[in-house]
């Protein structure tokens, strides 16, 4: 079901005829072919001809804001409500040259400093799955800031890497655990591990997962939905890769929506959209925050056309960082995910200011010895922390979105 786009600030259009990355020419080697018929924004227009305005009736106080932290290659999203807060993922990137857990944590300090009436409390901190760059700051949020809720997958045990070392995101989940034993509270830290088998058909909520409601501030209620979670059965097929054992979220406040699928993969994603085949309304949303930092394996068409999102922010690290375990040798965001998500007809609806960026052709991570990027000019409402820095959504009840970006 597509709902009707009501507006953005930034130039925002529908653009289902045309496609929103444009090639430069200016790489090592050519890209894939993409259909461009045209190279700049084409503004959408009411029925009478003039441009889509804020509507009258927005109230500044009704709104949720989606901050999607800049914490170099990895993941931190912080959900803001007029009642509460919520943090999805501890991630990042951790190196000589950037540290992820002094970012996240000026973020919040400099968000509950602003925010007082929270008094430094997180709602829920949910962690998607068990990697390094999804919950490295895990600990570090836990000890510095009250914490109602905890959501994960619930594994707690090793996780080995193909040649044999241990994962430090299984380890560091194994960690959180160990810390809500050692560290009771009055009241207790809720604690709930999810599995797919625990979901419903409708999707999977509680007062841990939904802790907040409206309140003097709003009467706006949040709704927060997990739509995935670890796969127990089939493990022949479906294999054991964390990345598809990531607990999914939907977030609703009024009109606005938002998905978040982890770094769930190409056969996580395939299952999931059969899953929910009689409820497809619960994989429409206007916000998608990009699968796996952008990679080729966590995008797909089908799934695009089930959102049918009007924005996407990809959170990944810069392409100038070149040294290991970074965006660059990565090659994210990759140009097959770029395709999909620019596509002509079922890829991001709305239109933004255009940016050149370096769009990723294979990465140097596995067997490869160098990364390939290529620089194009994207004009879609696709974001990335990697290009734009911290990226915040004001996503207002009445389905108007604000998009700002911090700028690099």
């Amino acid at each position: 079901m597509r709902r009707p786009v009501l507006a953005l600030r930034v130039l925002a259009a529908l653009g289902l005829l045309t496609s929103g990355l444009i090639a430069c020419n200016q790489g090592p080697e050519p890209a894939p072919p993409l259909e461009v018929k045209a190279t700049g924004p084409t503004p959408r227009r009411a029925p009478d001809g003039d441009p889509i305005r804020r509507p009258e009736a927005t109230n500044p106080a009704d709104a949720m804001t989606l901050h999607f932290i800049d914490i170099g290659q990895g993941d931190a999203t912080l959900l803001e409500f007029p009642c509460g807060a919520i943090l999805i993922d501890t991630g990042g990137e951790q190196n000589e040259l950037f540290d992820s857990d002094k970012a996240l944590l000026a973020h919040l300090d400099a968000f509950f400093a602003r925010r007082t009436d929270l008094q430094r409390t997180l709602d829920l901190l949910l962690i998607t799955h068990p990697h390094i760059d999804h919950n490295r700051s895990a600990l570090a949020v836990l000890d510095r800031y009250r914490v109602r809720g905890v959501v994960d997958n619930g594994v707690d045990k090793p996780h080995s890497h193909d040649d044999g070392t241990e994962d430090p995101g299984a380890t560091q989940q194994m960690a959180m655990h160990t810390w809500l034993r050692e560290h009771p509270r009055d009241p207790p830290i809720a604690y709930l591990g999810v599995g797919v088998q625990d979901v419903p058909p409708e999707g999977l909520t509680s007062a841990v997962i939904d802790p907040i409601a409206g309140c003097t501030a709003s009467a706006v209620d949040p709704k927060l939905t997990l739509l995935w979670g670890t796969v127990t059965e089939d493990l022949r097929t479906y294999g054991e890769n964390p990345n598809n054992h990531s607990v999914v979220a939907r977030v609703d406040f009024g009109a606005s929506s938002a998905l978040f699928t982890g770094d769930l993969e190409l056969i996580g994603l395939s299952r999931l959209a059969s899953r929910y085949e009689a409820h497809p309304e619960l994989l429409d949303v206007d916000i998608y925050q990009v699968g796996h930092h952008g990679s080729k394996n966590a995008t797909i068409h089908y799934q695009m056309e089930m959102m049918s999102p009007r924005v996407a922010v990809i959170s990944m690290g810069p392409y100038e960082r070149d040294i290991p375990w970074t965006a660059r040798k990565y090659g994210h965001p990759n140009i097959i995910a770029l395709e999909h998500l620019v596509h002509p007809h079922h890829g991001v609806r709305a239109r933004r200011t255009p940016i050149e960026a370096w769009i990723g052709l294979k990465g140097a991570w596995k067997d490869e010895k160098k990364e390939v990027f290529e620089r194009r000019t994207v004009d879609r409402a696709i974001y990335a922390t990697g290009w734009d820095g911290t990226v915040t959504i004001t996503a207002n009840a009445n389905g108007w979105l604000d998009i700002t970006t911090q700028g690099r």
